[in-house]
């Protein structure tokens, strides 16, 4: 078959966060595409720098799918707000002094803001791949749009030219860029060196079904703030409404956090018709519960995963623009709204009219198994074999 692998390659991936247990989008690209990578039998190493140690638990099943797993802290500096480079890349300069003593013939960056590893001299390697999230400089300018502290509005308005400068020199070095988003790719003028890859979808797609209770569900990482100000506009403006005019309607919040942070779990724990749920083992059974799932984002870049997510478990989606944008969704395959009417009426559509709201979301799945990640992977390795 011409998309087999053309040889087995050594392969080094490059994150910026432990991707295992995948609890944001990020980490789900992440991670799915490791284990793709190790299914086509291709050799992974997997080097992370985060500020907190990975627990034996998540070594443990880091090195189920992987051959190497190296660890470094990333290290916040006060003086690194006054560099002219951004806070994101010098925190993870560690990635240049780690001991890995490997050769590859591919290391793939999880963000610009691993390029650092390409200063290190104990590895070499024969070609750079750049995962494109986010456009990164974009990213926290919506960061900075959602948060109410006027510091951290300070902040992401610093970081964001910074990153913007990086983003240029690291996307001009790379071999490819392997960009999430079809919107992303498009805003990037580098055609010539720039791919879509779908988010890799690993997992079975279930097939919707008709359910009786009116349950909405929510989910998404709830320490960033462009999703915290979509679910506070939903529980603002749309939540009233559907407690009058839904009699048995319940909202489900199933949020993650990557520490304990009690001011969020107290801001939503006690809300009238809701579920608040943090870090989930298993989020079957709430998609199974959803006869809605709501994606209420209106700052961001890049791929919203929780929007592929619900559509691939089978649940209808209502989204605004933002929160379905990159995906190559068009409007019969989910319900859009960007505003307070909108939202509500199409939540209803789906609760009235269940059997649209199946068919907009069988289309959303063929659309997805339509466009495969391993398909455009293979065809990307083969091209480094």
């Amino acid at each position: 078959m011409p998309n087999q692998p053309k040889k087995l390659l050594k392969i080094l991936v490059v994150s910026g966060f432990i991707p295992s247990p995948p609890i944001f989008g990020g980490a789900i690209d992440v991670w799915e595409r490791i284990k793709g990578l190790t299914s086509l039998g291709h050799e992974v190493d997997l080097v992370v720098t985060e500020k907190v140690n990975p627990t034996q638990k998540q070594i443990d099943e880091i090195t189920l799918h992987t051959r190497h797993f190296f660890f470094t802290r990333r290290k916040n500096q006060l003086q690194q707000l006054f560099s002219n480079l951004p806070l994101q890349f010098l925190s993870r300069k560690g990635l240049a002094s780690i001991d890995i003593n490997q050769t590859y013939d591919l290391v793939i960056l999880e963000s610009e803001f691993c390029w650092s590893i390409t200063l290190n001299k104990t590895i070499s390697y024969k070609n750079i791949v750049v995962r494109v999230h986010n456009i990164e400089s974009h990213y926290f300018k919506m960061l900075g749009k959602s948060s109410n502290s006027l510091i951290q509005k300070i902040y992401y308005k610093l970081e964001t030219s910074k990153i913007k400068h990086l983003s240029a020199l690291v996307f001009d070095k790379a071999d490819k860029l392997w960009f999430i988003s079809k919107d992303d790719l498009s805003a990037v003028n580098l055609l010539n060196k720039s791919v879509f890859m779908p988010f890799p979808i690993n997992d079975e797609i279930v097939v919707p079904i008709e359910k009786v209770e009116n349950n909405v569900v929510f989910m998404g990482s709830l320490f960033m703030q462009n999703n915290t100000f979509g679910l506070d506009w939903y529980l603002k403006n749309i939540h009233p409404l559907l407690i009058t005019e839904v009699p048995d309607y319940h909202f489900y919040i199933v949020g993650s956090l990557k520490e304990e942070d009690k001011e969020i779990q107290q801001k939503y724990s006690y809300l009238p018709r809701v579920n608040f749920v943090v870090n989930a083992p298993c989020l079957k059974q709430y998609y199974q519960k959803g006869k809605v799932f709501v994606n209420p984002m209106f700052h961001g870049s890049g791929v919203k995963v929780k929007s592929v997510n619900a559509l691939i478990n089978g649940v209808p989606l209502v989204s605004t623009s933002v929160g379905a944008e990159g995906i190559g969704l068009t409007h019969d395959m989910y319900f859009h709204a960007d505003d307070v009417f909108e939202f509500k009426n199409q939540i209803l559509s789906v609760i009235n009219n269940q059997q649209k709201a199946i068919e907009k979301t069988l289309k959303a799945q063929e659309y997805l198994k339509r466009n495969n990640y391993l398909d455009v992977l293979k065809t990307e390795l083969n091209a480094f074999s």
